[in-house]
């Protein structure tokens, strides 16, 4: 069922094209209780437009900002083609925001409308603070509205029920692919967050551009597990998914994802990498905490012995057909390949995973390219590249490293914010990412760090703590690390260990100069190919784990540095003086 997307001139237009041509097909899942439930295409196109009724029965107006704040859930879905249906602008907000950040993007995006998942998002500011009248909130779940006295999402359905189809029609008919789809606020590692602006020809141009590299197909079954607010999830998950005829299915928690697997039976799964990361490292420990004649088989013939030579092939086929058989049924019986994006993968995982018969597609992207930039080609995967760049796009890097784009998936620009976009917008239109990469001779993108993150040690060299990070996190004794070190002679790093597993190696009752040894240990093995200037010589082992509540990361789990070198900032001084 493949549709010409360079003949819609609207994502909504896209959907209804895609379920008028397979209406009894299902197009997505619900988990309730223990199974997922199915929904037809046809069902799902029924309640888009009965919705989108019900937000003309408020009047919203065409190009009015909808704030669009919740987990993800079928609704969600419905929700946000409703909004884009009537010609209305999606603002999708994380549930986690803050009430700072919601109070900015309230005053600088001036939405009219507000929807909330519960009494969650509801108290995170009073009434007033919210800035709209409070029949212009709603609230997702029935219970919460109730208490609050609002009304739900559901009952747009019912509202709308007096609107013409003709008049929504109209709505749609006067869509066009240069009109302003959504407005994403970048959660963003430092400052305030930046609204970019994304059309429906910008979105509808990355999906065309990225399917010949990310083999998605009508009838695959996708899990959705990160945040829909999250651009990434959005563009290949969402908009991408429900175009291309994919069956999607909504985990219910990011850390139900093993059991939604094996519920859901997905064929691809979508992820950062610290989903991943996490993944590696249980079965690797699965592996290595196997004992006799078999363990010692399946480690070498995983590559988890240091012996040299490798084992042979044959070793190697065997090792992937036993463990393969165990963790596909694990993770639903049916996955074809994961796809990673929104920060770059450890090639040591990348290349685990292939070994399994497992492949991890792995991409490169930002918000203001809608998102996909760079994806590596199923058939062809370079383990610690980000791959090519789409086919209908031009990249190039800089002389000074930084990585630019150019193409019809490039953002329109930051709302409100026009020196921000001529910051990052070149006159030509090049779109300056603020990545340092490299290309090699297949074209294929290597990302190196952030340009802004780069550390200049004391002898003047660049040094990408990103790299250094993803292999000590790719090490199934280090959970988190962050690296430091500008302007110095070493670099120094705040590691939080895996407790579980430290306790079983050292002992519970173990004094701290042996977990500190065993870190020591685990770092040294992680870098010792590096040059001296990327070793680690000063750690600290942090007393907590990072976390999203505190401020320490972004949403999509990437370290918010200037934040934790602020909370942390005795500890570092503390290890400068030692």
């Amino acid at each position: 069922m493949d549709l010409d997307l360079a003949r819609f001139r609207s994502l909504p237009e896209g959907l209804f094209a895609r379920c008028a041509r397979d209406p009894e097909g299902t197009i997505a899942l619900q988990r309730q209780e223990d199974i997922f439930r199915p929904l037809t295409a046809g069902a799902f196109a029924n309640r888009v437009r009965a919705r989108a009724r019900g937000l003309l029965s408020l009047g919203i107006r065409q190009g009015e900002r909808v704030i669009l704040m919740a987990p993800n859930s079928l609704d969600w879905a419905i929700m946000d083609f409703a909004i884009l249906g009537i010609g209305a602008i999606t603002v999708p907000l994380y549930p986690t925001f803050s009430p700072r950040e919601i109070h900015y993007v309230l005053g600088d995006s001036g939405a009219g409308l507000i929807l909330l998942e519960g009494t969650s998002e509801w108290q995170r500011m009073s009434g007033e603070d919210w800035g709209v009248p409070h029949d212009r909130i709603l609230l997702r779940d029935a219970a919460a509205a109730q208490e609050a006295g609002l009304r739900r999402w559901a009952t747009l359905e019912n509202e709308g029920s007096e609107v013409p189809d003709s008049a929504l029609d109209a709505r749609l008919a006067a869509l066009q692919r240069g009109q302003t789809a959504t407005i994403v606020y970048t959660s963003g590692t430092t400052g305030w967050p930046k609204g970019v602006m994304l059309s429906h020809g910008n979105i509808l141009s990355n999906i065309e551009g990225f399917v010949p590299l990310v083999p998605l197909r009508a009838r695959q079954r996708l899990l959705s597990i990160l945040p829909l607010s999250h651009v990434f999830e959005r563009g290949t998950g969402h908009f991408g998914a429900y175009l291309l005829g994919l069956e999607v299915a909504y985990a219910e928690r990011p850390d139900t994802l093993l059991r939604d697997m094996a519920a859901a039976h997905p064929d691809i799964v979508v992820a950062v990498p610290r989903v991943f990361q996490l993944l590696y490292g249980r079965v690797r420990r699965g592996i290595e905490e196997r004992t006799g004649l078999l363990g010692r088989f399946l480690r070498r013939g995983a590559g988890l012995e240091s012996q040299r030579p490798p084992a042979p092939r044959w070793q190697r086929a065997i090792t992937r057909r036993l463990l393969v058989r165990n963790l596909r049924k694990k993770l639903g019986g049916r996955l074809g390949f994961f796809v990673s994006g929104g920060a770059p993968l450890d090639a040591e995982i990348t290349r685990f995973f292939i070994d399994l018969g497992l492949p991890i597609v792995e991409g490169y992207g930002m918000t203001e390219a809608s998102p996909v930039i760079a994806a590596n080609p199923l058939a062809a995967i370079r383990p610690g590249t980000v791959g090519r760049f789409l086919p209908n796009l031009e990249g190039r890097v800089a002389a000074d490293g930084e990585i630019l784009v150019r193409g019809p998936s490039v953002m329109q620009g930051y709302w409100n914010n026009e020196s921000a976009t001529r910051e990052t917008l070149m006159e030509d239109g090049w779109l300056h990412t603020g990545d340092v990469g490299s290309l090699d001779h297949d074209g294929y993108l290597s990302i190196i760090d952030r340009k802004k993150e780069l550390i200049i040690n004391s002898a003047g060299e660049n040094i990408p703590p990103q790299k250094i990070e993803r292999r000590l996190m790719a090490q199934a004794l280090i959970e988190q690390a962050v690296i430091f070190g500008d302007r110095m002679p070493y670099l120094m790093a705040l590691i939080f260990p895996n407790q579980e597993l430290l306790q079983k190696q050292i002992g519970a009752d173990a004094e701290a100069a042996m977990a500190r040894k065993a870190i020591r240990a685990t770092i040294s093995a992680a870098l010792t190919d590096l040059p001296a200037h990327e070793q680690v010589r000063r750690f600290a082992l942090l007393p907590a784990a990072l976390t999203e509540a505190s401020g320490e990361l972004t949403p999509t789990l990437k370290v918010k540095r200037r934040v934790v070198a602020e909370h942390y900032a005795d500890l570092l001084a503390q290890m400068h003086k030692d």
